[in-house]
């Protein structure tokens, strides 16, 4: 009876252990499997913070590439936009380096009276549904002339927080269906030239105020150059998409340089080249491609020749103390180098026609006589 109860208590026993170890690895498994899912959140939690870092600098890459891509255009935009030679050319180029460095959608350029008292509308783009040419109204006037007299850049998130009062007068004179988003004054020296105005600026673009600013007061800087060289046209009767004298000018420097060949003994050539892009019907364009032609002239000639443009489309060279060899060289240099010239905005020039003439020491000839020389010489065409 004693070995029953024995084994019993025995079995009992057993029985006991066998469970709390069957408890106790219960636990540790659950312990385990909690542990196993804090790891794999973890896991994920790291996984996740390293897409988003991947994101982030990824997105720091673009921009510092773009930062580059801007360091290196933006000085080819300033010497663009300091190439203008009107008001209405000043707008345009600015109008292209502000797409380019913010990628606003919408975009008007407001110029300014010689007063300072009037804007008119001379560029848009993107917003012909909301402003018209000929637009013109006073300095103060709605949120564009609210710009222009206080010299503050403009946003609408600014405008947002002025007085009631300021609001209420800035609507009461604006430009009905128009709000700029952001609205720059171009400014030198204290003198106001203009209001550069954007709309539609996508949300990723960067340093957005900064840009405007400057390219604004490049074209501030401009126009102030723009109203000087008019000053300075009206004196030489300069051309004013070539900046090289005009038809006016052609007997005189003619007479002259005949009278250089009698007195020096020297012989004088004439090149006529003749753009036939420059007839276009596409008038930015064909001036464009004329003045990539006369930049070119006026970087490959000497210090004594002298450009100067009788037409729409063609420039007349006088070549002095250059002879018949001479002129072979040069015309076929300009043979080779002006076609195919090109400006950073694709326009190119596709062809030129020249046609030449030398008037020797021993010819003693009228300005008349000696264009009709050069009249008579047949034009050969040259392409890229």
């Amino acid at each position: 009876m004693e070995y029953v109860v024995g084994a019993i208590a025995g079995f009992v026993l057993a029985a006991a252990v066998f469970l709390h170890f069957i408890l106790l690895a219960g636990s540790r498994r659950k312990l385990l499997e909690e542990r196993n899912n804090l790891c794999m959140k973890e896991i994920e939690n790291l996984r996740r913070e390293l897409r988003e870092d991947s994101e982030k600098n990824a997105g720091q890459a673009r921009e510092i590439q773009q930062h580059r891509d801007l360091a290196i255009l933006l000085p080819e935009f300033v010497k663009q936009i300091f190439s203008a030679r009107k008001a209405e050319e000043l707008a345009e180029f600015m109008a292209r380096a502000v797409k380019h460095m913010t990628g606003a959608a919408g975009i008007a350029i407001f110029l300014a009276d010689r007063t300072g008292r009037r804007l008119s509308l001379d560029f848009q783009e993107g917003l012909s549904d909301r402003l018209r040419t000929h637009l013109a109204f006073g300095v103060g006037e709605g949120h564009v002339g609210f710009v222009a007299e206080t010299g503050r850049i403009f946003s609408a998130e600014e405008f947002r927080r002025e007085s009631v009062l300021v609001k209420k007068q800035i609507e009461s004179s604006a430009i009905p269906g128009y709000v700029p988003d952001f609205a720059a004054p171009m400014m030198s020296q204290g003198v106001l030239f203009g209001v550069l105005c954007l709309n539609s600026i996508p949300p990723t673009a960067t340093l957005v105020r900064e840009r405007v600013r400057a390219i604004a007061a490049i074209g501030a800087a401009a126009n102030e150059n723009i109203r000087l060289l008019e000053r300075f046209e009206i004196a030489a009767d300069l051309d004013p998409d070539t900046a090289l004298p005009g038809r006016n000018q052609l007997s005189t420097r003619m007479d002259s340089e005949l009278e250089r060949v009698r007195r020096f003994s020297s012989p004088l050539s004439l090149i006529e080249l003749q753009i036939p892009q420059g007839s276009l019907p596409d008038r930015l364009l064909a001036r464009e491609v004329m003045r990539m032609c006369a930049n070119h002239l006026k970087a490959a000639m000497r210090n004594i020749d002298t450009g100067i443009r009788i037409s729409r489309d063609s420039i007349l060279l006088l070549l002095p103390g250059t002879g018949e060899e001479g002129l072979e060289i040069v015309m076929s240099r300009l043979a080779r180098e002006i076609p195919g010239t090109s400006n950073e905005e694709g326009d190119r020039i596709d062809s030129v026609r020249m046609r030449s003439w030398t008037c020797q020491p021993s010819d003693d000839l009228s300005v008349e006589t000696a264009l009709s020389m050069l009249d008579s010489a047949v034009f050969q065409e040259y392409h890229a």
